[in-house]
């Protein structure tokens, strides 16, 4: 009986393929720990893009965010100088041509009297009196009719009523009268030479 025979290229052949396939399976897994460790790591930088990216949204949105402002009061601009021209009214010698005007409380106000009448020259002046004693004033004026006097002191009557006026001007004259607006009321003004404030008198309303 004959001995078996053995091959040596098979017994070769075997441990070539064994140890291929253990290097092959040391490699797979090598390769799949990789990618692996790869995922993972990308995963963790994602999450950490995500979080700095969220962050600076956040610090971006605040900083857009308009800062509280402070603004001081509006200081009011100083109130312009009023300026009012009187003169006698061409049509009546015995009126004022500005019957009534208006100012602010407080605002210089400067009246500029011209005692000029093309017909009819009269002595006139302007008075302004406290609101509500135009009657009074009037009545003063006219008990100076037959002062010794009365002339000489411009028929401008001696009253606590009276607050500014011009003095007594001749045809022809002028005179400026300024002042500091009085506080809110309807002040008369008036010439008070006697009889003539019935008809030329007129109103500065201060507001």
């Amino acid at each position: 009986m004959s001995a078996p025979i053995s091959h040596s290229s098979d017994a070769n052949g075997t441990s070539f393929w064994s140890i291929a396939n253990i290097v092959l399976a040391v490699c797979m897994s090598a390769f799949t720990l990789f990618w692996g460790v790869a995922l993972l790591s990308g995963a963790i930088r994602e999450s950490t893009r995500d979080e700095k990216a969220e962050s600076a949204a956040a610090s971006a949105t605040a900083s857009a965010a308009p800062a509280a402002v402070t603004t001081a009061p509006a200081t009011a601009a100083p109130t312009a100088l009023a300026e009012v021209t009187l003169k006698p009214d061409l049509a009546n010698p015995l009126a004022y041509d500005i019957k009534e005007f208006k100012v602010k409380a407080g605002q210089k106000v400067k009246i500029t009297f011209n005692n000029t009448h093309p017909a009819v020259p009269q002595p006139h002046n302007i008075v302004i009196s406290k609101p509500g004693t135009k009657d009074k004033l009037l009545a003063a004026a006219m008990q100076m009719a037959t002062s010794p006097d009365g002339m000489a002191k411009g028929f401008i009557p001696e009253s606590t009523d009276i607050l500014f006026h011009t003095k007594l001007l001749q045809p022809n004259t002028t005179e400026i009268l300024e002042f500091t607006a009085p506080a809110a009321g309807d002040y008369p003004y008036l010439c008070t030479f006697p009889g003539h404030g019935i008809l030329m008198s007129g109103v500065m309303h201060v507001e």
